[in-house]
């Protein structure tokens, strides 16, 4: 081997020791880059904010990337390298490169800034305080005539989620083959389901969840076996135990079987808002996700554009246009969502600068919603109050979730956090605690219906409050004897409402009992035709035995008690 041959091998390993770690480091970012992005997520679609946080990252990666191969090298790549067809010189090139690229790097970095700052400010409310405002379109209505009169609550969401935790974590203690592997997912869905009767029936539902990886290795190929359901107006939950295949798809599975994962590589593009769990007629469990769009400069006005259902056990996608969505489906559009639009439309439909300033006629939602159920939708229930006070609500909506119609119902009184606070002080020796309230109509009066719960979440009672005079407030345990005790309240105040589907009674007293139950007075008269019971009012004071009555009387409870309505003494 001559001398100039021994040169060129010496020279060709040297160049092979700077290029081998090179092509390695390459191949790390690379990997890099692919769990970053299999991680997070992120959607491929510049109204991201996801999207330009990955794109930022890259451009790190790839400006350290530059500087840690320079190191690898030693000089920047500017060695001779030597082909098969010759010797290629980029020593001038990458000279030039040396200076040139955290040039073109810097110049990227403030073109992507600028680009997102000029899209933020051309979706930005000042700008675009029209488009954010015409999103909805609000349909008014009269109350008395829009939501129909009510007798007995089975179509308001009375339980509130962090109630449904409770009993739906109680329900999965009892089932020994579940509990040490599963948990009850923290998030409830709010759904509209028919019963046997062929009625639709709030409910609350949650999956069962892994409890960890461990566990997750340990029942991945079998999957979740059901889901919990609870009755918001009876507050009993059952576990849904599915026949046949589990479900496989979910937030606390790992790898392709997690749902993120699976909606993601489905939709590479979509920006996902709200992902619910929900179940069909059937009881079949879906994942219901829906996809937003901006419709002001890059980020602004954000609203649904479609809903992609995924089936939770074999994972097959569809997706729709919010209004060719499957009738079982109930949340596209989420509470929130429906009251951050109404609050674009209040403040915005005047013009900016009356939203910043004078703000005439701007007005907002409440603090919450509620939950009911119309046909067979779910609907969101919240106040909307004057930005001028926040005492007192100029009026209602109901938006239904599945749609994204709204109606207002002009009903001026207290917003709902008085008629909490104002049922709150009605029991404070017990120190419950009001959910969020539901809007019914009694008689033709707007009323407030709730629920108080003891300090571990267990409902104890329900309270009635006359919106638009809060000091009408009545409490009780059971709901017949709350409208009995609100329409015996509205009578002492002048509005005298009648029994809805009653039947006149005319029979001799022979006994009056009165008991205190969950503190109120609840007056039971023994008579010729049977015991009855009905709410205390001043009238019954001046009734004695062997009197003549005459009253409504309603449905006999499960104790064989007939309810007693408008007791009067007979001639």
């Amino acid at each position: 081997m001559n001398k100039e041959t021994l040169r060129q091998k010496k020279r060709r390993a040297k160049k092979n020791s700077r290029v081998l770690p090179v092509i390695l480091y390459l191949i790390a970012v690379l990997i890099l880059i692919g769990i970053v992005y299999y991680v997070t997520l992120p959607p491929l679609n510049i109204h991201a904010g996801g999207f330009w946080t990955f794109v930022i990252f890259l451009g790190i990666v790839v400006t350290a990337s530059y500087f840690i191969i320079g190191t690898i090298t030693g000089k920047m790549f500017v060695e001779t390298v030597r082909f098969p067809s010759g010797n290629i010189d980029f020593q001038t090139s990458m000279n030039g490169m040396k200076t040139t690229f955290p040039k073109i790097m810097g110049f990227l970095g403030l073109a992507v800034i600028a680009f997102l700052i000029v899209g933020s400010i051309a979706g930005s409310q000042m700008f675009r305080a029209k488009t954010y405002s015409s999103l909805i379109t609000v349909e008014e209505e009269d109350f008395a005539s829009g939501i129909a009169e009510t007798e007995y609550v089975t179509d308001i969401a009375l339980m509130d989620t962090a109630s449904a935790r409770i009993i739906g974590a109680r329900t999965l203690g009892t089932l020994s083959d579940l509990v040490s592997q599963y948990q009850v997912s923290y998030n409830y869905t709010q759904i509209a389901m028919q019963n046997a009767d062929g009625e639709s029936h709030p409910y609350k539902v949650a999956p069962l969840e892994y409890e960890s990886f461990f566990k997750w290795v340990k029942n991945r190929q079998a999957g979740i076996p059901g889901y919990v359901k609870v009755d918001t107006v009876k507050f009993e939950a059952d576990f849904v135990r599915l026949t046949g295949d589990y479900i496989r798809y979910s937030p606390s599975a790992y790898f392709s079987k997690n749902l993120t994962r699976a909606l993601r590589f489905a939709y590479p593009t979509a920006i996902f808002g709200s992902v619910c769990f929900e179940v069909d007629d059937a009881g079949h469990p879906y994942w219901v996700a829906s996809t937003m769009k901006p419709h002001a400069g890059l980020f602004g006005a954000m609203d649904v554009d479609k809903v992609v259902t995924l089936d939770a056990v074999t994972g097959e996608t569809a997706i729709y246009a919010p209004a060719d969505s499957p009738d079982w489906i109930d949340i596209v559009y989420y509470g929130d969502l429906i009251c951050r639009k109404y609050d674009w439309y209040g403040m915005l439909r005047g013009g900016y600068l009356n939203s910043a300033f004078s703000q005439v006629n701007c007005v907002v939602t409440t603090d919450d919603f509620g939950y009911k159920i119309i046909g067979n939708d779910v609907y969101i229930f919240t106040g909307v109050t004057s930005t001028a006070s926040d005492e007192a609500n100029v009026g209602f909506i109901l938006a239904n979730s599945r749609t994204g119609d709204y109606k207002f119902f002009s009903v001026a009184g207290a917003e709902e956090y008085s008629a909490m606070s104002a049922a709150e002080g009605s029991v404070q020796q017990y120190g419950y605690r009001a959910s969020f309230p539901s809007l019914i109509n009694v008689g033709g009066e707007a009323t407030y219906i709730m629920v108080l719960k003891d300090a571990s979440g267990i409902v104890k009672m329900y309270s009635m409050v006359n919106v638009k005079n809060y000091n009408i407030v009545v409490t009780s345990t059971t709901q017949d004897e709350v409208f009995r005790l609100y329409k015996a309240a509205l009578a002492q105040n002048g509005t005298r409402i009648e029994a809805v589907a009653g039947e006149s009674q005319e029979t001799v007293l022979n006994e009056i009992v009165y008991v205190v139950q969950g503190g109120e007075t609840v007056v039971y008269l023994k008579t010729e035709a049977g015991i009855f019971k009905t709410a205390f009012t001043e009238d019954l004071l001046f009734l004695e035995e062997g009197d003549r009555i005459s009253m409504e009387v309603g449905a006999t409870d499960d104790s064989g008690v007939r309810q007693a309505y408008s007791v009067k003494k007979g001639r």
